[in-house]
């Protein structure tokens, strides 16, 4: 058997071919390919018309204005180093960054003709509109400016665009060096009178802090200070109140007036600051309650030592009931007390009452002063924004200034286009429609990776070497379809036995045992059992099917031997050869699970299993042992760590995670594991792996009706060998 694991182990060593990505695809989408295809397609396609439906088309409209100047020696620039001719570019330069700035689209927006544009659309979405869309440029070499503008209305755009090159004439064109002259003394004139207002606010913010009883111009604090002090003096009003309630609330319930003398009985919380007795001997009582609750229990009521907890209680509560009294009278009579007196409250009252009222004021006294001068910084803060405005627009116009010597005009207005500029319809519903199909396929790529079902035999072989695959057994269950199907799988069932044949470590003089389990229930291990049992007895090997799955017992059902004695008995009793029971295929025998309930799979010790195994090994060739599935069953571990070969079947369609598990488990118990099989295969499985001559009788009708014929090369061989036979 050792031999037999060194070889297992020396073929899972085996280094395993590396997973190219496409066989990663495939691996990941076996078994969902139409799924993803179909969701695919599906979802590109809806994309794809979304995005076309939603793609704008653009229409591109142009106007030109022509910036000519007027300096003869720029006219004679072609005559000397060309620096007028600079000058004359950067001017060009300068009406082209004029054309889209913020001024000339707002009043454009603005005008006559946007004002339909404006209502329909809103101003800001058009002003962001065309500030994206506004292209204003100088070819190279001319005097040309050409204003561009795209929109998904031919019309808009070429209004747009003459309204944009209209306005900018307005306010940049030719003929304004007065009006600049005059702007620019408007602006300085009315940017001193903002200063002097500034001046005397600020002077006013000066006097405010100075005619004060502040020193700082920030209050807050103080003011947060007063309202403290405010609070603290309603609460002590608050207390003296309920006092003086309480005071004339006893003498109402006594029927006498109040005199102003009267003290009130101590709170409970002043008692015990008074006489700190009072909450010793209250812990004392707590404590020797919670005792006796805990000797009552277990001791009863009539315990000496109950009784003398029960009456120390007493005592103890009668001290505290003194200590009480006392503890009050002298509170009344010592100074606290008189100090809590109806006239000594009264007065007190009065007198934080005119200390809370004087906060007050004074709290509304510095409240007025911040608001005020807060006033006047807000004011001086308006005023120095409405001068930074002034000042930048003052200097935009100094900038100005030095063109005015040039001549702008507008060359050609924009007319509406006939077609849109570009189409990207096309391109970007493409471009969604993969995105979208290879989005699915990321999905089931991803859900591939989390569920790993077995579809396909290729997922098992390039799995990094681990699983083993030994072969297939088709999904018989279209026979009547398909009749061929039962010839493939028998062909298939013996190549396996092929397989394992090369594999196994062989012996004349004992025989060999071998387990095959599954990670699940219902990956058809009992079915691989009957058909691995009978490849070997048609082969003429003695074999033997051993029935050890003691919950689900399917060898033995399928066979109808659920009422003969087998494993059990001989787990119990021994004696093997009356429990076996010949099956009609010749040298196949089988021993059922047995009938005695009191045999259960805990008793499959590993010194049992070697003993049954032993006797096995001298009466057979081949015995195959059928369990529970091997993760979950009891008798599946002492079992598989004694055979001599370990063969796990999977189900078509279930995951490999659990199988992993289970080929883990195997290494750990060193069990001498030889692979998986995969079962309820289709025609992509086992179509390179298996193949069924047809029949002779099939041939000759081929070869009647002319389907099929006969090599001529091997025909004309023929031919010459009968002519010789008949010469001889």
């Amino acid at each position: 058997m050792s031999h037999s694991n060194a070889q297992g182990s020396e073929f899972n060593g085996d280094p395993a071919p590396q997973a190219s990505p496409i066989e990663m695809i495939r691996d990941r989408l076996a078994g969902r390919w139409l799924m993803a295809s179909v969701m695919g397609l599906t979802l590109g396609a809806i994309c794809a018309l979304v995005a076309w439906n939603m793609t704008p088309l653009l229409y591109k409209s142009s106007g030109l204005l022509i910036a000519s100047s007027k300096r003869p020696i720029v006219v004679k620039m072609l005559q000397d180093d060309g620096t007028n001719a600079k000058s004359h570019e950067s001017y060009l330069m300068t009406q082209v960054s004029l054309i889209t700035s913020d001024d000339v689209i707002s009043s454009a927006i603005d005008s006559e003709e946007l004002e339909e544009l404006q209502r329909s659309r809103g101003y800001y979405p058009l002003y962001t509109g065309i500030k994206s869309r506004l292209i204003a440029l100088n070819p190279r070499g001319t005097e040309l400016i050409e204003v561009i503008y795209q929109d998904e209305d031919p019309e808009a755009a070429s209004m747009i665009t003459n309204a944009i090159m209209n306005s900018y004439m307005e306010i940049h064109g030719n003929n304004k060096g007065m009006a600049i002259s005059d702007t620019k003394k408007q602006i300085r004139d009315e940017r001193q009178k903002i200063r002097t207002k500034i001046n005397t606010l600020r002077r006013q913010q000066q006097d405010l802090v100075t005619n004060s009883n502040n020193v700082v111009s920030d209050v807050s604090g103080l003011i947060s200070a007063k309202a403290e002090e405010c609070a603290t003096y309603n609460a002590m009003i608050e207390q003296i109140n309920e006092t003086l309630n309480r005071i004339e609330s006893e003498q109402i319930r006594q029927g006498k007036e109040v005199t102003g003398d009267e003290i009130p009985d101590p709170t409970e919380q002043e008692l015990m600051i008074f006489e700190p007795r009072i909450n010793g001997l209250e812990l004392d009582i707590e404590q020797q309650e919670i005792k006796l609750a805990t000797l009552r229990s277990r001791l009863g009521d009539q315990h000496r030592i109950i009784r003398n907890l029960t009456s120390q209680i007493e005592a103890t509560k009668l001290t505290l009931a003194t200590v009480r009294v006392d503890a009050a009278e002298r509170w009344k009579s010592g100074p606290v007390g008189k100090e809590r007196s109806f006239r000594k409250q009264t007065e007190q009252k009065s007198k934080i009452t005119e200390k809370l009222k004087s906060r007050r004021n004074e709290m509304r006294d510095l409240q007025d002063f911040q608001n005020e001068y807060d006033s006047l910084q807000r004011d001086i803060e308006a005023n120095e924004i409405d001068g930074a405005v002034l000042d930048e627009r003052l200097t935009s116009l100094e900038r100005e200034e030095s063109n005015i010597q040039e001549q702008v005009r507008i060359g050609q207005i924009a007319t509406v286009p006939d077609s849109p500029d570009k189409d990207k319809r096309g391109p970007i519903a493409v471009g969604v429609f993969g995105a979208s199909v290879v989005l699915v396929m990321g999905i089931f790529f991803l859900i591939g990776s989390v569920d790993q079902r077995t579809f396909a035999i290729r997922q098992l072989k390039m799995d990094h070497g681990q699983f083993h695959c030994l072969g297939v057994v088709p999904d018989t269950s279209k026979a009547a379809m398909e009749p061929e199907i039962l010839n493939i799988g028998m062909n298939c069932v013996h190549k396996l036995r092929n397989r394992i044949e090369s594999i196994r470590f062989r012996s004349t003089d004992r025989g060999y045992i071998m387990l095959i389990s599954s990670p699940f229930q219902g990956d058809g291990k009992t079915t691989l059992v009957q058909l691995l049992g009978h490849s070997y007895a048609s082969a003429g090997f003695k074999t033997c099917l051993v029935d050890s799955d003691f919950i689900g017992r399917s060898l033995s059902h399928s066979l109808n031997m659920l009422d003969k004695p087998g494993l059990k008995e001989v787990i119990k009793e021994g004696g093997i050869e009356e429990r076996l029971v010949a099956l009609e295929r010749e040298n196949l025998f089988l021993m059922p699970i047995g009938l005695d309930e009191m045999v259960s799979p805990e008793m499959m010790q590993v010194d049992v299993v070697e003993d049954l195994f032993a006797e096995l090994r001298g009466k057979f060739d081949f015995v195959i042992i059928d369990t529970g599935p091997l993760s979950g069953s009891i008798e599946s571990m002492p079992i598989a760590s004694s055979v001599d070969g370990v063969i796990l079947a999977l189900r078509k369609g279930r995951s490999r995670i659990p199988l992993k598990r289970c080929v883990r488990d195997l290494h750990e118990l060193n069990a001498p594991y030889l692979g998986v099989v995969l079962n309820y295969a289709d025609k992509s499985d086992y179509r390179d792996i298996t193949s069924v001559s047809k029949s002779i009788d099939q041939v000759i009708k081929e070869e009647a009706t002319g389907i099929r014929k006969r090599n001529a090369l091997t025909e004309s061989l023929n031919m010459k060998t009968s002519r010789k036979r008949t010469q001889e």
